[in-house]
């Protein structure tokens, strides 16, 4: 050992546990939607992709503003509307 350093002094720890009591058990069952809940939130997140997409559309304001009126006058949301428009041009409907 060099001159002026000391080993290093590691306290001893007191084994005492006893202060830490376990918690005590819930008074009933668990319901089933605590379950499900619980079981939604700490499920591992799946690796499949996701099955829906997402679409940005640009183009000139005043034929977005009227596909959007369409899709509110209809209370559709836009990809029902979009199906819609897509099958009429294919001569699906």
């Amino acid at each position: 050992m060099s001159g002026d350093r000391k080993p290093l002094q590691i306290p001893t720890l007191d084994d005492d546990l006893d202060d830490f009591a376990p918690r005590p058990k819930a008074a009933g069952p668990v319901s089933v939607d605590a379950k499900k809940a619980v079981d939604t939130h700490s499920a591992f997140p799946s690796r499949e992709a996701a099955p829906d997409g997402q679409l940005n559309l640009k183009g000139p304001r005043p034929i977005l503003e009227r596909f959007k009126a369409l899709c509110k006058e209809d209370r559709r949301p836009y990809y029902d509307m979009l199906e819609i428009l897509m099958d009429t041009y294919e001569g699906k409907r």
